[in-house]
């Protein structure tokens, strides 16, 4: 629809006739649909309260040490965060799912309010429909 090759919408080719159309929130373009040219769908990845609503399989054995805030923003499914959807390779693509930020991401533009915080990143892969085929972990 027209509504969606307009700002604050971007669609961007990621192969194999799929397409992420990439939304505008808060200053960052965050996957909101995986677009299948080939079957005439579009499939939500993240809604508008930026939550990951395809993601369904974590492997929280690999999250384990990790700080209490990862873990709730992993288990809540917060996309808050920058979320990377990779090329499409045999109709499936990788996922960057960052769970938290390293401290610069909380700097001012004085380079104050760093943190000690270490970016968390989990790591998974997605099918054409968005649909979790590897589940998402920490790699340490």
């Amino acid at each position: 629809q027209y509504e969606f090759t307009q700002y604050p919408y971007e669609l961007k080719n990621h192969g194999e006739g799929i397409s992420i159309l990439n939304q505008s929130i808060n200053g960052w373009w965050k996957p909101r649909f995986v677009v299948d040219h080939l079957s005439c769908r579009a499939y939500e990845f993240m809604d508008e309260g930026q939550r990951l609503v395809t993601v369904s399989d974590i492997d929280m054995d690999s999250l384990k040490g990790l700080p209490e805030k990862a873990i709730t923003q992993a288990e809540s499914h917060s996309g808050l965060f920058p979320t990377l959807i990779g090329a499409f390779r045999d109709g499936i693509a990788d996922v960057r799912w960052q769970i938290n930020p390293d401290g610069r991401y909380y700097m001012d533009d004085d380079g104050f309010g760093m943190t000690d915080d270490e970016e968390i990143t989990l790591l998974g892969k997605i099918d054409r429909t968005g649909k979790v085929v590897v589940p998402f972990s920490y790699c340490r």
